[in-house]
């Protein structure tokens, strides 16, 4: 028994790790895509050196906004545009050649234009500067939306939000790994030696592309040029009718939105706040950019581990609220040592967002329309980035104006976030609850818990009764069976437990579920009569009929025959439970703490009939939950371990 479980907990830890690392198309994804981003910030970095960043009496926030302007102007016409090749052409061969695009463009820019010493450009000549971010952020446009739309068809669904998560993370790393590099390049080479590496990074890691296994799905036809234009606005269209995926929408366009005040406001803040040296200016404001880097990669570690698209939405949610309260604080701040601690929390925060924003867009667009959706997307997030950054770019004192644009980009980010946490927490499909609200905020906070803590897998929830009683008869493996179970039904659970419980820190608790007390020390009848009645107004009841935890042995101790009593004389079906996969620990508490991947399933109703003993009932109870076992235990060795007939939810 005790192997049985141990062997649902080994095989279910190692899904993740077995869906991602072992995929060769998902290696050669993340290694091309983190070249990319090595470039990507060598080549800015190099832009800003050429535009006069270490100038004395240069306006920061103005070279950095002119930089993302150029960068991101292109994604308005070539963003949907992308996007609709990616539903009609073959996606790893666009992702190749804008790749190989950019290579050249930087080949070019790097024997023309750069500097072979250090040093900016005249003004006369900042103009060959935004022209070649404006021609790597034409094959940045086409590439973005197709590579969101093909990560669905190199990863196992289930494990999409790590595959996401571990992309943004490696991304992120080596993004850290080129501001690094290319401080060191520009201090000791020259942004033509800067150019160049870039250059090559992007030639050979996009050749990486030519080797990804693609599930096909269909595509789209050319067509007229009319054709071409609606199926362009049909993304548009579908992201207006899917409230959900218009919010994930709306939430990424805040992202990059304060992203871009954030940045501009750093370089900003060097001068006015932290009273930073012009000689050193460039390796300082690196090092609070790099800390953003460092906190998106701790979001997206967490991301990674947590691996439930479950309930993220309202966790998405919290990540832009937090981020809306750390820009505030990083607006206030002049101590330069916690403005780099605020930096780490701003990505830490805005990751979790951004991370679960690209999931849920991703599992709730047709494969057909993806690469429009997120084209669409591109095109109304970067028309705010553009606009912010022109806006900053053109200001005659953008320094200035960081501080009320850094306050008002919070204020609308703790507003969407609350707004959304209303809509997230408080709307749930909660019924039978005295305490409707602390209902439906516990239901969904247990869910989160349950499945991003426990990565919980519920087999066969149809058998749980939507209405009527029902009485939910489980084994008894740790403290947090009642939180698996009740994760899979909206439906409170009013569960007999110890009167000892009953108490303290439990009580918001206790007055959602309003569990049914029970003495050990004082046996009675008033438990049953209480059980008894909830099964009288339809409620659904749970009880764990061995009578105590199985703890770290996991062998079905002997049933009592309580159920049966209250089965023959309510009428109510009983739900035959197991629960496997449980954290192994002596104390309950530990329970709660120590991390599991567990698995519930829910068997065929049985009826008591009122000509059936006791004993012959509490029998078939016993058979029934001893074959939920042994069909657990067989799911394990199938493979995949998602069946037929299996209600599996992740």
């Amino acid at each position: 028994m005790g192997g049985a479980a141990s062997k649902v907990r080994d095989r279910l830890g190692s899904l993740v790790r077995t869906g991602l690392w072992t995929n060769p198309s998902f290696q050669l994804m993340w290694l091309s895509v983190a070249a990319s981003g090595f470039g990507d910030r060598i080549l800015q970095q190099g832009a800003m050196e050429m535009l006069g960043f270490r100038e004395g009496d240069a306006q920061r926030a103005s070279v950095q906004a002119s930089v993302m302007f150029f960068f991101f102007v292109p994604y308005l016409v070539f963003g949907p545009i992308g996007g609709w090749l990616a539903d009609t052409l073959p996606r790893k061969w666009i992702m190749l050649t804008c790749d190989e695009l950019r290579g050249v463009v930087l080949l070019i820019c790097a024997v023309l234009i750069a500097p072979v010493a250090g040093g900016a450009l005249s003004s006369d000549e900042h103009w060959q500067v935004y022209l070649m971010l404006l021609g790597i952020g034409v094959c940045a446009g086409v590439f973005a939306p197709t590579r969101n739309a093909i990560v669905p068809q190199i990863v196992p669904r289930q494990n999409l939000q790590s595959a996401n998560a571990i992309i943004l993370g490696i991304t992120t790393i080596a993004g850290l790994i080129g501001v690094v590099a290319a401080g060191e390049i520009l201090d000791r080479g020259s942004v033509r030696t800067g150019l160049y590496t870039a250059m090559l990074l992007f030639m050979i890691s996009g050749s990486f592309f030519a080797f990804l296994k693609v599930r096909h799905g269909a595509r789209e036809k050319f067509g007229t040029p009319f054709d071409q234009f609606r199926r362009i606005v049909q993304g548009l269209r579908f992201i207006r009718s899917h409230r959900r995926i218009a919010e994930m929408v709306g939430l990424y366009i805040l992202f990059w939105l304060a992203a871009m005040i954030f940045l501009s406001s750093i370089a900003a803040f060097a001068r006015s706040h932290y009273q930073i040296d012009p000689e050193v200016i460039f390796t300082r404001t690196t090092r609070m950019q790099a800390l953003i880097g460092f906190g998106m990669l701790t979001g997206a570690v967490f991301m990674a581990w947590q691996n439930s698209r479950r309930e993220s939405a309202w966790v998405a949610m919290l990540g832009i609220l937090g981020s809306g309260l750390t820009l505030i604080l990083f607006a206030f701040n002049t101590n330069y040592t916690f403005g780099m601690v605020l930096c780490f929390l701003c990505g830490f925060f805005g990751n979790l967002a951004l991370v679960i924003a690209s999931t849920l867009t991703q599992n709730l667009s047709a494969n057909y329309i993806r690469g429009r959706v997120f084209g669409a997307r591109e095109v109304l997030s970067t028309s705010g980035v553009v606009a912010v950054n022109l806006v900053i770019w053109q200001l005659p004192d953008a320094d200035g104006w960081m501080m009320p644009a850094l306050l008002t980009m919070a204020a609308l980010m703790i507003g969407y976030a609350v707004i959304g946490l209303s809509r997230s927490l408080f709307v749930a499909p909660v019924v039978s609850a005295k305490h409707p609200m602390l209902a439906k905020v516990g239901w969904r906070i247990n869910r989160f818990y349950v499945f991003s803590y426990h990565h919980a897998i519920h087999h066969h929830k149809h058998n749980l009764p939507m209405t009527g009683p029902a009485i939910v008869a489980a084994n008894h493996t740790t403290g947090i069976d009642g939180l698996l179970i009740q994760a899979a039904t909206p439906r409170i659970i009013r569960w007999l437990i110890l009167d000892r419980y009953v108490v303290g820190l439990l009580r918001p608790i206790w007055r959602i579920i309003r569990p049914i007390p029970v003495d050990p020390d004082r046996p009675g009848t008033r438990p049953i009569r209480d059980l008894l009645a909830a099964l009288k107004e339809g409620e659904m009841v749970g009880i764990f009929p061995e009578g105590q935890l199985q703890r770290d042995q996991r062998d079905l101790k002997p049933l009592r025959q309580g159920v049966a009593m209250l089965a023959r004389r309510s009428g109510a079906p009983v739900i035959p439970t197991w629960i496997s996969g449980t954290p192994r620990a002596r104390s309950m508490w530990l329970h709660f703490l120590l991390p599991s991947n567990s698995v519930v399933v829910f068997g065929d109703p049985l009826y008591c009939d009122p000509d059936q003993d006791d004993e012959t009932f509490i029998q078939l109870l016993h058979d029934r939950m001893m074959e939920l076992q042994e069909w657990t235990a067989s799911q394990l060795d199938a493979d995949p371990p998602r069946t037929a007939g299996s209600d599996r939810s992740d």
